[in-house]
């Protein structure tokens, strides 16, 4: 369970990745449920040590596991994926209400995630570590989001898309820094994983960079939609106000 060698691989849309699909859709429905209804707040400090917890856990169990068995090098274990960004702010806004930090964190913590749920970049599969590690923490990154746009009575103009795509290029050229100097390819900013993802269908070179931030532009602006729906309209006209 905790070997560095790869036992068994992963393979995309078997049954042991359907499974963890049909479990997210639950958890997706059910989380929408609580967290969309009013009156939800009365369990927020629940929620939010719930998933400080999970965060905390994968990052750090992460890291402990890869020194323990050997394989950790700095090209591929730094906390520098979007993911791991992702886990990050997501961590500090549970406990620091941060409005320009919270537009940033909606839009990387959304669909970022689910499309890594899909088509995961994993190797190792159930019942190993990383399997069980890989996909609580993707599940949990998008329902944080959600749960703390209502618990903060966060709104999402218009304006919050520029802002988070101009945030996202500025961390963008961070690491490409990073991968520069460890030979990494965080971001996935150098090509696609040797996996099937849904960036393989980028191409790679110019075009590859064009379309991620092509495929940044829409996914946002779509999340902005999905967001708005998701924020009462009493806070809305009280925002407004």
């Amino acid at each position: 369970m905790f070997s560095g060698e790869v036992q068994e691989r992963f393979i995309l849309f078997s049954t042991e990745h359907i499974v963890m699909l049909a479990l997210f859709v639950l958890l997706t429905i059910a989380g929408l449920w609580l967290f969309l209804r009013t009156g939800f707040v009365k369990n927020a400090t629940f929620w939010t040590w719930l998933f400080a917890g999970i965060f905390i856990i994968s990052e750090l169990s992460y890291q402990i596991w890869a020194i323990s068995v050997g394989i950790w090098q700095a090209a591929n274990y730094l906390p520098l994926q979007l993911c791991s960004f992702s886990t990050f702010f997501g961590l500090f806004l549970l406990f620091k209400p941060n409005r320009p930090i919270f537009y940033f964190y909606f839009y990387i913590a959304i669909f970022p995630p689910v499309f890594a749920l899909l088509t995961p970049d994993l190797a190792f599969a159930f019942p190993h570590y990383f399997y069980w590690k890989f996909f609580i923490q993707h599940m949990a990154i998008p329902l944080s989001a959600v749960f703390l746009l209502r618990r903060d009575g966060y709104t999402l103009p218009k304006s919050s898309i520029v802002y988070a795509l101009m945030l996202l290029n500025f961390c963008a050229l961070g690491i490409w820094a990073a991968n520069t100097a460890t030979g990494g390819n965080y971001f996935f900013l150098n090509g696609p994983p040797a996996s099937d993802t849904v960036l393989s269908i980028f191409g790679d070179g110019v075009l590859y960079i064009i379309g991620l931030e092509l495929t940044a532009l829409v996914v946002f602006i779509v999340t902005w939609w999905l967001g708005k729906k998701m924020v009462p309209r009493t806070t809305v006209k009280r925002i407004e106000n």
